[in-house]
């Protein structure tokens, strides 16, 4: 069942990237932007990724969290951070298991979708992005989604993808946080 607004976060606690561990309750009186994509090697995830990474600066300065979680393995994301710091934690979850949490979705459908919403432009700009090469270790019709927590853990936005690339714009993640 999907998530909505106004609903508590589901609470977790898991190892980021860095081996840190990552829990969401402890974020308390924080903000939190928990972004779920698909995997490290998805040329369309790290456009995402690098937009998010864009605007670090707005998120730190208005005391957010951004929280980015993946299929992929550690081994596989630890090639994706190439020994750099960001200000988005980044999360192994191979098993599935915060994705099952938040009732994210597969579907061949909505992948196919994405291609005629703008997919591809993300899909070819991400490509430039990327360092090397990354393995693709997870499903390619896994739906990305985004949740934007309040300080008490309450969610103000429950946005789940209507096709792959459908994420939460930037414009409306600073208009909920403003």
């Amino acid at each position: 069942m999907k998530l909505q607004e106004k609903q508590a976060a589901p609470l977790f606690s898991v190892k980021s990237v860095d081996g840190q561990t990552v829990d969401l309750y402890a974020y308390r009186g924080k903000k939190v932007l928990l972004t779920f994509q698909r995997f490290a090697g998805c040329p369309v995830c790290n456009f995402r990724f690098h937009e998010l990474e864009s605007n670090a600066a707005f998120f730190s300065s208005n005391n957010v969290v951004v929280i980015a979680v993946y299929e992929s393995s550690l081994n596989v994301m630890n090639e994706f951070v190439g020994g750099e710091t960001f200000h988005t934690i980044l999360i192994p979850n191979p098993d599935l298991s915060l994705y099952n949490l938040y009732s994210l979705e597969r579907s061949t459908a909505k992948l196919i979708r994405g291609i005629f919403n703008g997919a591809i432009s993300k899909m070819k700009k991400g490509k430039k992005l990327f360092r090397k090469e990354i393995k693709q270790d997870g499903n390619s019709n896994r739906v990305e989604a985004d949740f934007l927590i309040d300080e008490n853990g309450k969610i103000i936005i429950a946005h789940y993808g209507k096709f792959v690339g459908d994420d939460l714009s930037i414009d409306a993640i600073k208009k909920a946080i403003n």
